[in-house]
């Protein structure tokens, strides 16, 4: 059996004259894939190798000051385990004091090349990179590392003013692989965290949870990673005579990773990038810590504060897929009025759209003019609305002049989406309006074409922004 990777003229062509002697797969994964045979987690394997018990670790040598901290080289400890990759040898370890109230500690290869330097180095322009106050120093920090080669690299981070442990690999190897990182950190009895977002999960996460981050939405499902991924969680210890404490820990990876939550430790895993994590103290002023503070360290400081947003958009808002033409959508925005409940902005799914899709109007059930009157009747009104607009662009049929789809026409001009690098050919997948092509946010022409093809179809469909 022949298998391939398609362009889409070829894609058709095979589909439509089906032979036998070729399986035809397309460069990204059909629906369908979930009834793929299930796979056994490798949390849930027995056999799976088990990276703490077989893999050596790291040795720490050449330890450097700087003036924020220090480097040192570590090298692989022993013989290699290759649990889920290829170890890599020599590593290079940076541990920066960079705020009052947090710490950075990162670890990636010590030999990387421009063309593999993104494989471990997450760019800031992709995820705000948490820098240095030009400041603060060890000792003028609210927290302290150490570390010991005894019997390898192992470290942990303690309140300077306390001596509270709140993170520590004691204990542990750390594992380094081209397709594996994994280091564990120690965890007091009945221990509290919270975060790890984005997940359907009671919001304390307790001490036998597993959470798995995927950057996609992968539905809502309890237990499941929902749309994003948040690599970042807050302790809160509760001590005799009723005091607390609190603290966070921030993982910045973009890859695929895992958080084992266990009855003594936790587990941090990731397919790749680079261990790159900010300790935050979460104290205040007066010496004290709490969660409030840990989180405003890290939304302030680490990944940035969200953008203000109009007053309106606090306000009840309707949203439903099903939506069958403009009469229904003007009926629910009277029934909400005659039930005297405040509707303060309407959105349509992708119901609205001609063959789902994004920026057409259906002419039979939304009309343009018809729309903008509705549209508009909602505005005189005081409330707002907003349409659903995915990130899947249609990829019309070329052998079919009717089938013209010019969006997708402009975004292929600029060359916007999503390349195989090998052949530079576009990637294809299979979505809502069927054949489809996703922008590539890297590439610089790809904001100026969605922005554009927003502001066109607007022109005619006068939605709200958020």
């Amino acid at each position: 059996m022949l298998t391939k990777t398609v362009g889409v003229t070829a894609l058709l062509a095979a589909l439509s004259s089906a032979q036998s002697s070729t399986e035809v797969i397309i460069s990204t994964l059909l629906p369908q894939v979930g009834a793929a045979p299930s796979l056994t987690p490798t949390v849930y394997d027995p056999v799976a190798p088990n990276a703490q018990r077989i893999c050596s670790g790291y040795t720490a040598s050449n330890a450097v000051d700087t003036s924020n901290g220090f480097t040192a080289d570590l090298t692989l400890a022993g013989p290699h385990c290759q649990a889920y990759g290829n170890d890599i040898d020599e590593l290079t370890l940076e541990v920066q004091y960079q705020t009052k109230d947090r710490l950075k500690v990162k670890i990636h290869p010590k030999h990387i090349a421009p063309e593999n330097s993104t494989s471990y180095i997450l760019p800031s322009n992709l995820v705000l990179q948490p820098e240095w106050d030009g400041e603060t120093t060890a000792e003028t920090s609210d927290l302290n590392l150490t570390w010991t080669n005894d019997p390898t690299f192992q470290f942990k981070i303690s309140r300077t003013s306390t001596g509270e442990e709140l993170f520590s690999t004691y204990g542990h190897v750390i594992v380094y692989e081209d397709q594996f990182l994994e280091l564990v950190t120690n965890m007091v009895e009945d221990y509290n965290v919270y975060g790890l977002a984005e997940n359907i999960h009671d919001w304390r996460l307790g001490n036998n949870h597993t959470q798995t981050f995927w950057a996609t939405d992968s539905g809502n499902t309890v237990d499941g990673n929902v749309y994003s991924m948040i690599p970042w969680y807050q302790e809160t210890r509760y001590h005799e005579g009723g005091n607390t404490t609190a603290h966070g820990v921030y993982g910045r990876n973009a890859l695929g990773q895992e958080w084992l939550l266990r009855e003594n430790n936790i587990t941090y895993r990731t397919l790749g990038g680079s261990f790159d994590f900010y300790f935050l103290s979460g104290e205040e002023e007066d010496g004290s810590s709490s969660a409030l503070a840990t989180i405003r360290q890290f939304t302030n400081d680490c990944v940035g504060r969200p953008a203000m947003h109009m007053y309106w958009t606090f306000g009840f808002h309707q949203c439903r897929w099903g939506y069958e033409n403009i009469s229904v959508m003007e009926s629910v925005v009277q029934g909400y009025r005659d039930a005297n409940i405040p509707l303060e902005v309407l959105w349509n799914d992708l119901d609205i759209y001609e063959l789902y899709r994004d920026f057409t109007n259906d002419a039979n059930t939304f009309p343009v003019d018809a729309f903008q009157d509705f549209i508009d009747g909602l505005h005189a009104n005081g409330q707002h609305y907003i349409p659903i607009i995915d990130s899947n662009i249609y990829v019309p049929n070329p052998n079919n002049e009717s089938d013209a789809y010019p969006p997708f026409d402009r975004g292929a001009a600029l060359g916007t989406y999503i390349r195989d690098p090998t052949t530079g050919d576009f990637y294809y997948g299979d979505n809502w309006p069927g054949f489809s092509v996703w922008a590539d946010w890297l590439v610089e022409s790809s904001q100026a074409w969605w922005t554009n093809e927003i502001v066109m179809w607007h022109n005619k469909t006068p939605f709200d922004g958020i």
